[in-house]
């Protein structure tokens, strides 16, 4: 199975910047009633870097989402298919 067909959300070539991570989280950052506090950000990137599905750095690829946004925010879970890591 290539790269290509591993992600829901992009292609191959698509790789998202620094600051375009930066510019999703301060937009995040407006509504603080909906984000996680530092300590369950960090815990749950922890677990994202650890995890198989992690492309690019960046992106899951379960989701097609970027790992660092998704993790940002309170409603939002892990979407592994054998049940969410955090």
């Amino acid at each position: 199975m290539s790269k290509k067909s591993l992600c829901k959300g992009c292609l191959e070539n698509v790789i998202v910047t620094e600051e375009v991570i930066q510019e999703l989280l301060l937009e995040a950052m407006e509504d603080m009633t909906n984000v996680v506090n530092d300590n369950v950000y960090v815990k749950r990137l922890t677990v994202c870097q650890s995890c198989p599905s992690l492309l690019y750095g960046t992106t899951c690829i379960q989701s097609g989402s970027i790992v660092r946004y998704r993790a940002k925010f309170k409603n939002n879970s892990c979407p592994f298919p054998s049940g969410p890591k955090w």
